[in-house]
């Protein structure tokens, strides 16, 4: 596959004028998101090492990203690019089984052994931020488990998409999907949250323009989208990268606008600051939730250049997906986004799940190869699925499941096809079926007769030597030949 590398003539401009959001400050004025909220969230995390025997001497939770279409990360090239001339990832041109990122200190390339970890699922790190804590799985991409190759990845100016199916693990459930939205079906403003790992405390001296504390738990803020960046300056823009995008490209990004907030005990202006994206959340997305589906509508980009440094972003610059986007996303994944795992509680009633078409072509699944189930699963024809699906566009597909057994439906073709694993609760309450009116019938037996337990037969009681009395008869025949038997000693 050809890499998709676009690049600007602003290569030349000085990096210190970049404010990319992977540098010191993060989301400011946020709340802690509730556990499963966002599954699909996963966070770049780097340490450093003096060499491969020694202790972590540094680590850094340095980007977010999502998991879409069960084994891919959508994430901001920025966030794995060494070479900004390039734009190209740290592991290319490197041994496989040897890939690793560099650390660098004013342009000098470190002694230092650097491995990468993409942490998915992360909800909390130790209290240091030194280490994962809450998560869902560690995927190890660099050193002797690095296996990159051309294929494994397309960018388009700051957006990267990398094949995570030689890493993650093979059982990894998602029971939360992430849809991409199309930045064109939006309201020109909407309101809009923004996760990742942030600063909630004020900076020193009371003032909310800095955050100096980093958070130790994902965090979530709402902000306002505007797909049109109204009242954004181009000297506002910063275009210092080969691979960003110019500020004359409208359709390729939109902004989240900060809310302002203020610390709910404080009277004091200071201590007023903005709610927002800020530097080290780069790849993160800007989500949307929509009939109990969440879409986002980019990744994090930069932040918008202000005259003081250390305030906070008050308009964040999402790179979006316009129509070149999809055309590069769609060709990296050509497959189904759809959560990998759903749960049933009851027997032949149709239940929904949505999915999205991010091949390359329109398909109705119904009528192709790209839709099958296990025996078990039904799949219905009237489904919203049964019409023709653009690329990006979703549908709902409704299914049933005819007996207590777990199954399964699949989403594409041989080779790229995704699994949605259907769960079934209904079994633990169908095993041992009864009628609730009639508890006896657990242990059936005539309520009349309670020598029942013991059957005989009611008709021939001769066989029984005379019917019920045949064992009184025999009592007494043992106890006679008994006594008979004592007055002969």
């Amino acid at each position: 596959m050809n890499k998709t590398l676009i690049t600007s003539a602003l290569a030349v401009l000085p990096l210190m004028l970049s404010t990319s959001a992977n540098a010191d400050l993060k989301i400011n004025g946020g709340s802690g998101a509730t556990p499963k909220e966002f599954p699909y969230f996963t966070s770049v995390y780097k340490h450093f090492k003096y060499n491969d025997t020694s202790d972590v001497i540094v680590a850094d939770f340095s980007c977010g990203g999502v998991i879409v279409a069960g084994h891919y990360l959508l994430s901001a090239s920025h966030c794995f690019v060494e070479n900004s001339i390039t734009g190209v990832p740290w592991w290319n041109g490197q041994d496989i089984g040897n890939q690793r990122p560099k650390k660098f200190s004013g342009g000098v390339v470190l002694n230092t052994v650097v491995d990468e970890d993409l942490i998915v699922g992360l909800e909390a790190t130790d209290i240091n931020r030194n280490k994962p804590k809450t998560y869902e799985q560690i995927v190890n991409i660099s050193g002797k488990n690095s296996k990159w190759t051309d294929s494994d990845w397309s960018s388009y100016f700051d957006i990267i998409v990398v094949d995570l199916a030689k890493y993650i693990n093979k059982d990894f459930q998602l029971e939360k999907a992430v849809f991409l939205g199309n930045p064109e079906s939006l309201q020109e403003e909407i309101k809009a949250n923004v996760i990742g790992f942030g600063d909630t405390l004020c900076g020193q001296n009371g003032n909310c323009d800095k955050s100096d504390a980093a958070s130790t738990h994902l965090l979530k803020t709402k902000t306002k989208l505007d797909t049109n960046c109204i009242g954004l300056k181009l000297e506002e823009y910063p275009e210092p990268l080969s691979y960003f995008v110019h500020y004359a490209q409208k359709d390729e990004y939109v902004c989240s606008k900060s809310l302002k907030y203020k610390l709910p005990t404080s009277k004091i202006k200071s201590e007023e600051g903005y709610s927002n994206a800020n530097h080290g959340d780069s790849g993160g997305p800007i989500i949307i939730t929509q009939h109990g589906n969440d879409f986002t509508y980019g990744v994090t980009h930069v932040g918008t250049l202000v005259p003081y440094s250390h305030m906070t972003n008050k308009t964040v610059i999402y790179q979006t997906f316009s129509k070149d986007a999809m055309d590069v996303i769609t060709q990296q994944i050509n497959g189904w986004n759809a959560p990998t795992v759903v749960e049933v509680n009851n027997i032949a009633k149709d239940y929904n799940i949505m999915v999205q078409n991010l091949t390359v072509s329109s398909v109705n699944l119904f009528a192709s190869d790209e839709l099958s189930s296990s025996d078990n699963i039904t799949l219905d024809s009237d489904s919203d699925c049964n019409r023709l699906i653009k690329p990006f566009d979703v549908c709902h597909l409704t299914f049933n499941v005819n007996n207590e057994k777990d199954g399964f439906i699949k989403l594409g073709s041989l080779g790229s096809s995704l699994q949605v694993n259907v769960i079934n609760k209904s079994k633990s309450e169908d095993l041992i079926p009864y009628d609730n009116d009639k508890i006896d019938d657990l242990i059936p037996y005539d309520n009349d007769k309670v020598d029942d337990l013991i059957p005989y037969d009611d008709d021939d009681n001769d066989n029984n030597n005379g019917g019920g009395g045949g064992s009184l008869n025999f009592i007494a025949l043992f106890l006679l030949f008994g006594t008979a038997l004592l007055r002969k000693r």
